[in-house]
């Protein structure tokens, strides 16, 4: 299936997007929430480094984890230098996946620099995130691009395979997908469009249960690659439901 094969043969819509901005401005205390447990994990981790208890430091970096990866419909899309600098992988030098390195790989406590860093960036993208607008227009680019993601990039070595996480952050991933639908997009598509709201949520459905098993060397990686993509469609359809521009895959 080509990713646009749907979106390129859509009609243009006049844009109605000011009540899907009202909605998404309501979103950011999600997302909000989602950094600030983030954060405080982060730094129970830098504490837990400090006094060299490395099995407390790893189960710190853990619950970090939750947090940012329940919150990536927006960091790529509205903060992407911080993006890449609290989350750049495979081959990281600073954020998580160094001190993942560190920690799970190496066995190795020593990371506090990294992890003082770390807490540093993530208290600049909480400001950041509270001074910026969070739009409708960004919440599909950034819930498209990481439904595409899911399948493309993570789905065959995931992105933490130090700590064995992998599999819960697209876990992460397909809730804060779900989110950003369900108190954004949701309503309107259902007015303007019934079948396609029915449709991609039997998508996501079929997506949670393609991740519900034990470990990531069960997953059906191929299948995971073909759903993310028919969800990536689906957004862009509903984004074309609501006048939005088509997203692109940028970043």
């Amino acid at each position: 299936m080509c990713f646009w094969a749907i979106a390129a043969a859509a009609a243009t819509r006049v844009p109605d997007a000011s009540p899907l901005d009202s909605a998404a401005a309501g979103f950011k205390p999600y997302v909000l929430d989602q950094i600030a447990r983030c954060l405080s994990a982060t730094k129970n981790m830098r504490e837990r480094i400090a006094a060299q208890d490395l099995a407390g430091a790893q189960q710190a970096w853990l619950a970090a984890r939750g947090g940012w990866e329940g919150s990536e419909v927006i960091t790529n899309e509205f903060f992407a230098d911080l993006d890449r600098k609290i989350d750049a992988w495979p081959d990281a030098e600073k954020g998580f996946h160094a001190i993942e390195a560190k920690l799970f790989g190496a066995h190795d406590v020593r990371a506090l620099p990294a992890a003082e860093e770390l807490v540093n960036d993530l208290e600049d993208f909480d400001a950041q995130l509270r001074a910026t607008k969070l739009t409708a227009q960004g919440l599909l680019n950034g819930s498209t691009k990481l439904a595409y993601e899911i399948g493309e990039n993570k789905a065959e070595g995931g992105e933490s395979p130090f700590s064995g996480n992998s599999l819960q952050e697209i876990r992460d991933n397909i809730a804060s997908i779900a989110a950003a639908y369900a108190r954004v997009f949701a309503p309107a598509t259902k007015k303007r469009n019934a079948a396609l709201a029915k449709t991609f949520t039997e998508d996501l459905g079929r997506m949670h249960a393609l991740v519900s098993v034990a470990s990531l060397q069960e997953l059906d990686q191929a299948g995971l690659r073909t759903l993310s993509e028919t969800l990536a469609n689906d957004l862009v359809m509903i984004g074309r439901e609501s006048g939005l521009e088509r997203p692109g895959l940028g970043n």
